[in-house]
């Protein structure tokens, strides 16, 4: 890079702080970051009316993006100020879910910028309304493979990322536990209660947080080895935590099959890894001693945590470092 520091304007949602790993991580990298990313996840509808108003123009208009634009408009000022006070524009801009901006301010945000990217890394049908907005973009990144050949082929797959830099080799996990957080909720509480029954019936010790809005669960969903907590886990709390355990668990969510942050967590910092999505088997880092598929393996769970970590070649633990993942993407 030249002395100059490459700018880059950077959009997503703000939840579990993750945005704030990237900022921190581009500026170590050299850039100069200008953050426009905001809390989309927090909008309450003002009234009745504009609840109505969305519900008519989503079902009768097929207006997908109103409610983002109620959204933006509620949230979505600092944004805005932000942009207005630009005078030169960026190298780059990078979107992360660009459905949560409207597409007229994504207008705006191309005038700013001398390169428009966008990484969907949440499930195409989950959100259907970013079909619209791929025309808009110079690149536009989807983290499920299914996506990039079935829906656009404008659509260019990559995958997540682990941040290297947060990898702490001094930390001896402790021996056969396994870590999970996530989202409470009560139609995947069977699968959840059966993960960890399976972990205690090879001896294992489950340490899984679950978050919930619900100050008292009823006592069916108690169970030894799973903490409930009452605000979400900041990304690098999550990380500190999972490098104390020797295995990390991901379930898929139903609506997409790409692999989540989870996996490349277990990749780049040496875990294993229990899953139950099936497509890890066709990646290039999988191995059988090191990531097991909830129903979908011939083995015993205890006979995989007997079986020693296998080393990966470390190009392709390099290849989903952010470090290397965020130059691809703007480079390509």
């Amino acid at each position: 890079m030249s002395d100059r520091k490459k700018r880059i304007i950077l959009g997503m949602p703000r939840t579990f702080s993750i945005y704030k790993v990237l900022i921190s991580r581009l500026d170590q990298l050299g850039f100069e970051v200008i953050d426009i990313s905001y809390d989309d996840d927090v909008f309450k509808y003002r009234n009745l009316w504009d609840r109505l108003v969305n519900l008519y123009r989503k079902t009768v208009l097929k207006d997908k993006g109103y409610k983002n634009r109620l959204k933006f408009k509620a949230l979505g000022e600092n944004v805005m100020r932000r942009l207005q006070t630009m005078k030169h524009p960026t190298d780059y801009c990078l979107l992360i879910r660009p459905d949560i901006y409207p597409e007229e301010i994504i207008d705006q945000i191309k005038s700013k910028t001398n390169k428009l990217i966008a990484y969907q890394w949440d499930g195409i049908d989950r959100y259907p309304a970013v079909k619209r907005l791929v025309s808009k973009f110079d690149r536009f990144f989807v983290f499920d493979r299914k996506d990039a050949n079935r829906e656009d082929d404008r659509f260019i797959p990559t995958t997540n990322f682990y941040f290297g830099h947060f990898n702490r080799r001094e930390v001896i996990p402790k021996k056969s536990s396994f870590f999970f957080v996530g989202t409470f909720m009560k139609v995947r509480w069977s699968q959840t209660k059966d993960a960890v029954d399976l972990i205690v019936q090879n001896s294992g010790t489950p340490n899984f947080y679950l978050y919930t809005g619900e100050r008292d669960l009823p006592s069916e969903y108690q169970l030894a080895g799973i903490t409930y907590i009452s605000s979400p886990l900041a990304y690098e709390e999550n990380i500190h935590l999972a490098l104390q355990n020797e295995i990390l668990v991901d379930f898929l969510v139903d609506a997409h099959s790409g692999l989540s942050f989870r996996v490349f967590e277990a990749i780049g910092y040496s875990r294993k890894l229990i899953t139950n999505n099936n497509e890890v088997k066709s990646y290039d880092f999988y191995h059988p001693n090191n990531i097991y598929v909830l129903d979908n393996d011939e083995r015993t769970l205890g006979e995989f945590l007997n079986a020693p970590y296998a080393e990966i070649h470390p190009e392709i633990v390099d290849r989903y470092n952010f470090d290397n993942w965020i130059f691809r993407i703007l480079e390509n």
